[in-house]
């Protein structure tokens, strides 16, 4: 998981950075709970454990501390699949590599948890030049993806009309929504994989 940012000129960075990292689970717990609107510093502060003052020591406003939320939970995706896929060697096939970052990806959504579900849950809602960075962010791990597919289609592994746009968004859409899948219909991350490359007929 990458590493959350250490404080600036922070006089004890290793209890700076742990308290940068409750302030932002704090956030995370909340914005997945009650959203963009109804999330405020002052909530957070309390969450986690701490005075409302002291919570700008990390972060100078509502907006900093989302978007490091938003930009935690895309790129601790994006470089555990991008970690999985590049352990196997450049003489993994296209259907290995896509099975690995399918799981991959999975996995992070599941290890992520408040993370996962605030991503999902509020990039839409956040102001628009936090959004826009967001996208930026979404489309390289976007493009990556397209180049899993592109590499299995060219395998013959999908069909070779196949819009892969279209794939990749309902690929997305169907690991995204696992995440809040009722407690009965769970599966480990290695059974949805499973299920979802089967159909996808690879």
């Amino acid at each position: 998981m990458p590493a959350r940012p250490a404080a600036q000129n922070a006089p004890s960075p290793r209890k700076s950075q742990r308290t940068r990292g409750r302030v932002l689970d704090a956030a995370a717990r909340l914005l997945a709970s009650s959203g963009y609107a109804h999330t405020n510093l002052s909530d957070v502060a309390a969450a986690a454990g701490m005075k409302a003052g002291s919570l700008y020591y990390h972060f100078d406003s509502k907006e900093a501390l989302v978007e490091e939320v938003l930009r935690y939970g895309t790129m601790h995706s994006f470089e555990h699949v991008r970690s999985e896929v590049e352990r196997l060697g450049p003489t993994a096939s296209p259907a290995e590599q896509l099975r690995a970052a399918i799981q991959a990806h999975l996995d992070s959504l599941h290890t992520l948890g408040d993370y996962a579900s605030a991503g999902l849950r509020i990039v839409d809602q956040a102001p628009e030049p936090i959004r826009r960075r967001q996208y930026a962010i979404h489309r390289r791990y976007g493009d990556y993806w397209h180049g899993l597919l592109e590499r299995a289609q060219s395998a013959g592994l999908l069909a070779p009309d196949l819009d892969l746009l279209m794939a990749r968004l309902f690929l997305f859409g169907a690991m995204n929504s696992s995440v809040d899948w009722p407690a009965s219909a769970r599966r480990s991350t290695e059974d949805l994989t499973t299920a979802l490359l089967a159909l996808m007929g690879v």
